[in-house]
């Protein structure tokens, strides 16, 4: 049964996104604060990736995010990045996927499973025409699940740059808010 789509919010000019950015959130990583519930979900109106919430923070004490993810355009990808504290599983369903963990780039199909470790970086995409839907699942949880849920709403709601993507200033806004969860990597030039 579908969820609700992502957060009802209006964004009309740069002031109410970056509102949206420091909206409230837990407190020094202190206690599990997100609005994710099972079975909802969260699209993506550029990339049209959509998130399915199987097992949330609240429901496992914070040990694990289980989610499915279905990714149905060739080549979405998001940048090389780092889950400092997290460790990120992916086990493919159906389609096929690419990785790129620590430098080594793998493609796997259903069944398979792919670990990011935390620290390592890594980024995944769709190399095929075809739908690929992955089980994800995030341990600890730490935030991501709102980390997710406000990346998606900056997108929904239009704050974003030529690409589609969120606008860059207020991507890394974002992104300072969720140290221990997700960092950029500044690709090396070997």
């Amino acid at each position: 049964m579908p969820g609700r789509r992502g957060p009802a919010l209006s964004i009309k000019d740069r002031g109410r996104a970056r509102a949206l950015i420091r909206a409230p959130h837990d407190d020094a990583y202190g206690k599990i604060e997100s609005m994710a519930r099972a079975g909802e979900e969260l699209v993506n109106p550029i990339t049209g990736e959509r998130i399915v919430f199987r097992k949330t923070a609240a429901d496992t004490g914070g040990k694990l995010l289980e989610m499915d993810d279905f990714w149905p355009q060739r080549g979405h990808r998001a940048p090389v990045h780092v889950h400092p504290e997290m460790r990120e599983r992916w086990e493919i369903l159906s389609g096929t996927a690419c990785f790129r963990i620590a430098g080594s780039e793998r493609t796997a199909g259903p069944g398979e499973v792919v670990v990011a470790d935390p620290g390592v970086p890594h980024m995944a995409w769709n190399p095929t025409d075809e739908p690929v839907h992955l089980r994800i699942q995030m341990r600890p949880a730490l935030r991501w699940e709102r980390f997710v849920e406000r990346l998606f709403a900056l997108v929904s709601d239009g704050v974003r740059g030529e690409r589609g993507d969120p606008e860059p200033v207020l991507l890394l806004e974002l992104l300072r808010e969720f140290p221990r969860e997700i960092a950029l990597v500044t690709p090396s030039r070997d």
